[in-house]
């Protein structure tokens, strides 16, 4: 069962809005269920006090800890792609447990403008995951950043940097260390010039293994393998 974010009161947890209506209604849960809800830093377990038209009151019997996947803090960049696999993508990362996420207007991207309305949906998509997956963190999303503007961002606050190349002797699962940035290019990979600029302000090109891989399953991979 998904544990749920609520407002904590005390013993007590008050469920709003979605997901009081989906406890209502498509999980049938009634008064005097065991419930698992959060807010953004401890879990509780509790029975269902109450259900109201638009509220559900949970009474707390107890906390129940959060965890996350690794010790190791994971920064995905991604090259914008089609807009139901970023989707994809942002889902995925944040139950393999990525810790900040920031899209990049690749040049082969073939999307220039994220709309408010979008980048509010991937939020939604990063709450959901982290409700399904009861991870303890809540990972960043960054706004949609040009190449440059990316670069040097990451600069700033990436320790260590690392772009996927396929063409290179370094392969992921080699990589140790504990907070580490990756990005990803988009569907047919980085330009030349694009790959110049990362590998000369501090980005080191990574494998992840013989076969080319879509963006897609590039980001998720990575994650995951960094993620252990």
């Amino acid at each position: 069962m998904p544990r749920f974010f609520a407002e904590i009161h005390g013993n007590r947890a008050i469920i709003r809005g979605k997901d009081a209506k989906h406890i209502r209604g498509p999980l049938r849960m009634g008064v005097g269920e065991r419930i698992l809800v959060r807010d953004h830093a401890r879990g509780y377990v509790g029975v269902i006090g109450s259900i109201g038209h638009d509220n559900i009151v949970v009474d707390i019997e107890g906390e129940t800890p959060l965890v996350d996947r690794s010790t190791r803090t994971v920064r995905l960049g991604i090259g914008v792609v089609a807009l139901k696999d970023m989707d994809t993508i942002i889902r995925f990362a944040t139950e393999l447990g990525v810790s900040e996420i920031v899209p990049v207007m690749a040049r082969r991207s073939n999307i220039s403008v994220i709309s408010s309305k979008r980048f509010e949906r991937w939020q939604a998509i990063i709450m959901e995951a982290v409700k399904q997956c009861e991870r303890n963190s809540i990972p960043s999303l960054h706004d949609a950043l040009r190449m440059s503007d990316f670069i040097g961002f990451a600069s700033r606050s990436w320790h260590h940097r690392y772009f996927g190349h396929l063409e290179c002797d370094l392969n992921l699962s080699d990589v140790k260390h504990k907070d580490i940035g990756i990005v990803i290019g988009p569907e047919g990979g980085f330009t030349v010039d694009e790959i110049n600029m990362l590998a000369g302000t501090g980005f080191i090109p990574v494998n992840m293994g013989r076969t080319t891989l879509r963006s897609v399953t590039s980001a998720i991979a990575a994650v995951a393998l960094l993620g252990i």
